[in-house]
């Protein structure tokens, strides 16, 4: 194993067997097939799945997927504790475009079992959703909907996350255009005044990180893009061959190769707000370089 002490949060850098690692939210089919044919023409794993100390994964599901499509025996983790206070599970909302009014969605909540309700505004949705994590939210400028299901319908976190899917699957059978936004983006003035007429904002069920880990334990799978998840700080580009985790050899010695590996390395720290790869990372991170 090993370790990096940040200021908020030990990272644990090990190598897990596959069949060990609990997934807790589904992939998108699309992007899975695309990462598996890449995949094939890779030499290294730049970045460890992040787990807890269940082995649930918190960030590299489709990762989690493709590995366990290939047949690998092991995988690199980044091991760190779900519930300190540097991890913050946050959620992707829907975007619903060119959709003319709230009807075509209302009724298709309705036939779903669902009720809806006016609320008076933002900070009214929010107080009623954190009273039932099971509830849906829906914004159309500065109009606001609570939507609650019968019992029978949706009586867990995952079970709340099926029903959302199947409202998407209608929607877009009308032709309408889903996309995923940070939940964070509504209570940005910006976001918000540039909705357009046409655009629905659907917010998803706010559910805890105890539902993430009990569904997980229970092997009750979240639909795609279910959480995200902010962690303080993360290791990049350990960049491990990876041929390594499909060699047939015992843990302890994959572990032990992976760990003299990083110990060979160098590691520079980078604060928030940096662009990696083409990529906006808002946490701390400890990025691995070969040393000169």
């Amino acid at each position: 194993m090993f370790c990096i002490q940040t200021e908020t949060l030990k990272l644990r850098l090990q190598v897990i067997r596959v069949d060990s690692l609990l997934e807790h939210e589904g992939v998108i089919p699309h992007v899975a097939d695309k990462l598996i044919l890449e995949f094939k023409n890779w030499a290294i794993l730049e970045n460890p799945v992040i787990v807890d100390e269940n082995n649930i994964v918190l960030d590299g599901n489709h990762r989690t997927y493709v590995f366990k499509k290939l047949r690998f025996r092991y995988i690199p983790v980044c091991k760190i504790d779900y519930f300190s206070k540097s991890v913050s599970l946050r959620y992707w909302f829907r975007m619903v475009g060119g959709i003319r009014g709230l009807g075509p969605l209302m009724q298709i909540v309705e036939e779903m079992g669902g009720n809806l309700r006016k609320v008076s505004n933002k900070e009214s949705l929010v107080k009623r959703m954190e009273e039932n994590r099971f509830a849906c939210g829906i914004q159309q400028g500065d109009s606001y909907t609570l939507v609650r299901f019968h019992e029978e319908v949706v009586n867990d976190a995952v079970g709340a996350y099926e029903v959302l899917e199947k409202i998407q699957d209608k929607l877009i059978q009308k032709d309408l255009r889903i996309s995923y936004i940070p939940c964070q983006s509504i209570h940005d003035s910006d976001f918000c005044n540039g909705l357009k007429d046409s655009e629905i904002v659907i917010w998803t069920p706010q559910i805890a990180k105890e539902m993430v880990v009990d569904a997980a334990k229970r092997k009750r799978i979240f639909a795609p893009k279910t959480t995200r998840h902010l962690i303080a700080a993360r290791p990049l580009n350990v960049n491990a061959p990876i041929h390594w985790f499909k060699e047939d050899v015992s843990l302890e010695e994959i572990d032990a190769r992976f760990s003299r590996f990083l110990q060979e390395k160098e590691i520079r720290r980078f604060g928030p707000g940096q662009v990696i790869d083409g990529r906006y990372y808002e946490e701390e991170l400890f990025v691995f370089y070969e040393r000169r």
